[in-house]
């Protein structure tokens, strides 16, 4: 064991133990499948295995570029919005779009460069900076650029460091009922 590992707070190492056990779950629901069937056969709606491996790294990529304005005293919705369903859909389609070409091989190099980054942050977190909080791109109070704010206007740095195992799942979860039907 690390001396970094001994320093983790209890908050620290179960957080750090549901990130890597949704990754596990990520790889382990996409484990077999041959280079074909994760590039063109549609899981959610249009988006293949290779979509979706873009899509998890980039809305992380996110939750953190939030985490670190919020923990700067900002709030990152003020000056970039994702609201609506046009705009997460439009979102999601233009990065899907940037990673679309991408080998597997290097969205699963970038899928472990996220993980690793993830790790970095939880660890570095103090146990005071997850009440911390910021309108993020997707609240109403980034649209309107709400001044006062109410808690409800805000999401806090534990809300998005959860974001990220959990979106991880959501989407294992998603690859794991399109494998049973396909049986």
């Amino acid at each position: 064991m690390s001396e970094q590992d001994n320093t983790k707070t209890a908050r620290q190492a179960a957080f750090l133990r549901r990130l890597t056990q949704a990754k596990e779950r990520l790889l382990l629901a996409i484990d077999g499948l041959d280079p074909a069937t994760l590039a063109t056969e549609r899981v959610v709606g249009e988006w293949t295995i290779k979509d979706l491996l873009g899509h998890i790294v980039s809305w992380n990529e996110e939750f953190r570029a939030n985490i670190e304005m919020i923990l700067a005293g900002e709030h990152p919705g003020h000056d970039h919005q994702i609201s609506e369903e046009d705009d997460f859909d439009g979102w999601n389609q233009q990065i899907i779009q940037q990673k679309r070409n991408w080998s597997f091989e290097r969205l699963v190099a970038d899928l472990e460069r996220d993980y690793q980054e993830a790790v970095n942050l939880i660890i570095r977190l103090q146990p005071e900076d997850y009440r911390k909080r910021g309108v993020t791109p997707w609240k109403q109070a980034a649209t309107e650029n709400t001044k006062t704010l109410a808690k409800e206007d805000t999401d806090s740095v534990e809300t998005l460091v959860t974001f990220h195992w959990r979106h991880m799942n959501q989407h294992a979860r998603q690859i794991e009922r399109w494998r049973k039907q396909r049986k």
